[in-house]
C-alpha cells in the first residue's frame, strides 16, 4: 500500500532506503523516508507480485531479471531510494564457533576465519561468504572465540546484481531473523504514524531491514570491512595531496616575496614590515608543511610494513590450514619478529613435513627450527601415540 503526501516537503535532506525481504514463501517490500534523526514515513509496504521464475523458495533464480522488475516498480512508484537492505532466508546460513589465538590482526583474523569455516564444510559446498562477531562467553588465556555466519557466495553476487540492476547501492545483507527483531522496542518508532507503523509491521522482515539505515549494526555478508579500508586508505591519499599543495602554496609565497623586493630597490619602512611578515608567515607555513610531509612518510612506512607483515601471515597461515593432515596446531604466538607454534602430531615424520613445508616461504629471517618433539602417552581411544611439538622461527617483519 502506498500514501502520498500533499503537504510541502521540508528543506532538510531526506533519507529514502528500500527493506526487500527475500523470503521462502515471498518477497515483501518497504520504502522508509526521513531525516538524520529517524523516519518519519513510510511510503511503501506491500507483498511484491513478481513474475514467474523469478524467486523460488528464497533463491534468486533471475538476479537480472528480477533487478530490471525492481528498478521499473521503484520508478512507477516515483520512488527515490539511495540505499537498498536486503534480507535473506535463514535457512541459507550456517552457524560456527572458531577459536583463535589472540593479538591476531584483523585481516588475519578474517583469513583464518574464512580457512577454518570453509574447511569445516563439505568437499561439495561451494565458497561462502562469512561475517563475524567476538563471542561474549569468556575464553581462554591467549584466546579469542568468535561466532560465525556463513552463506554461499553464489547467493550473495546474486543478490548484489538485483541490487545493481535496480540502479541502487546495496548497504547490508543479513539474515531475514535478525531484521525482524530491529523493529522490536526501537527507540525512534515513535515518530512514525500509529497506521503506518502498524501496516509496516505487516511486513517485519522488510520493515526491520529499512530501519538499518538508522540503527546499523548486526551481521552484514557484504563486504564492508574491506569497503572501511578503503576508506581509510583514500583518507591518507588525500592527506599527501593536501601536503603538496602545501608545499606549493609555500613556494608561491616565497617567490611573491622576492618578487616585492627586486620591484622595490629602495624599499619604505612599510614595506620591509610587511615584507618580513610575509617572510615569517612563508617560514611557519614551511614549518608546519614539512611536519605534515614526515608524518605521511611515517605512516607510508608504517603502512608498509603492516602489508608485508601481512604477506608474511597469509603465507604461514596458508601452509598451516593446509598441513591438517597428522598435524593439529594448538597456538600459534608472535612476539616482535619471534614466531612460536605448538601443536601434536601422528607421527615425528608429520611434524617434521610442516617444518620442511614452512622453510619454503621466503618470509624468515631465521629459519623454522624443532627444538621441542617428544612422544607422550596415547589418551584417546584409538590407542595411536601422540606427538608434541614445538616450532620456532624469526620473522623478516616484526611488529
Amino acid at each position: 500500500m502506498r500514501w502520498t503526501s500533499w503537504l510541502p516537503r521540508a528543506r532538510q535532506h531526506l533519507i529514502s532506503v528500500v527493506g526487500l525481504d527475500v523470503g521462502p514463501k515471498a518477497c515483501r517490500l518497504v520504502v522508509l523516508t526521513g531525516s538524520h534523526a529517524g523516519p518519519n514515513t513510510v511510503c511503501c509496504a506491500e507483498q511484491l507480485g513478481l513474475p514467474e521464475g523469478l524467486v523460488a523458495h528464497g533463491e534468486v533464480l533471475l538476479s537480472f531479471e528480477l533487478g530490471q522488475w525492481l528498478r521499473q516498480y521503484l520508478e512507477e512508484g516515483d520512488y527515490q531510494p539511495q540505499a537498498m537492505y536486503i534480507g535473506l532466508d535463514d535457512a541459507c546460513v550456517t552457524h560456527h564457533i572458531v577459536t583463535l589465538a589472540a593479538g591476531l590482526s584483523e585481516d588475519d583474523v578474517a583469513f583464518q576465519l574464512q580457512a577454518e569455516v570453509q574447511s569445516v564444510l563439505p568437499d561439495y559446498a561451494s565458497d561462502v561468504c562469512i561475517d563475524y562477531r567476538l563471542d561474549p562467553e569468556p575464553a581462554q588465556a591467549g584466546e579469542r572465540r568468535y561466532l560465525v555466519q556463513a552463506v554461499p557466495r553464489g547467493l550473495v553476487e546474486a543478490l548484489q546484481r538485483v541490487a545493481v540492476t535496480a540502479g541502487v547501492d546495496a548497504l547490508a545483507l543479513e539474515p531475514r531473523s535478525e531484521a525482524a527483531c530491529r523493529t522490536e522496542g526501537f527507540d525512534i518508532l515513535g515518530s512514525l504514524p500509529t497506521a503506518s507503523t502498524a501496516l509496516a509491521l505487516q511486513s517485519d522482515e522488510a520493515f526491520g531491514l529499512a530501519l538499518r539505515a538508522w540503527r546499523d549494526g548486526g551481521i552484514n555478508f557484504l563486504p564492508h570491512r574491506q569497503t572501511k579500508q578503503h576508506v581509510l586508505r583514500r583518507a591518507w591519499l588525500l592527506g599527501m595531496a593536501v601536503c603538496a599543495m602545501g608545499g606549493a602554496f609555500l613556494a608561491a609565497g616565497f617567490a611573491l616575496v622576492f618578487s616585492s623586493a627586486a620591484e622595490n630597490k629602495y624599499p619604505q619602512t612599510t614595506d620591509v614590515v610587511a615584507s618580513t611578515r610575509a617572510y615569517e608567515e612563508a617560514q611557519k607555513s614551511h614549518i608546519q608543511a614539512k611536519a605534515t610531509q614526515q608524518r605521511s612518510v611515517q605512516l607510508a612506512r608504517w603502512l608498509q610494513e603492516r602489508k608485508e607483515l601481512q604477506m608474511q601471515s597469509l603465507q604461514w597461515s596458508r601452509v598451516l590450514s593446509q598441513a591438517a593432515q597428522g598435524v593439529w596446531v594448538a597456538s600459534v604466538r608472535q612476539q616482535g619478529t619471534r614466531w612460536i607454534v605448538q601443536g601434536e602430531a601422528l607421527s615425528s615424520k608429520h611434524a617434521h613435513q610442516l617444518v620442511q613445508q614452512l622453510k619454503s616461504l621466503d618470509i624468515w629471517a631465521q629459519a623454522p627450527e624443532l627444538p621441542q618433539l617428544q612422544v607422550v602417552p596415547a589418551i584417546s581411544t584409538t590407542g595411536l601415540p601422540v606427538w608434541q611439538f614445538r616450532i620456532e622461527a624469526d620473522l623478516k617483519v616484526g611488529v
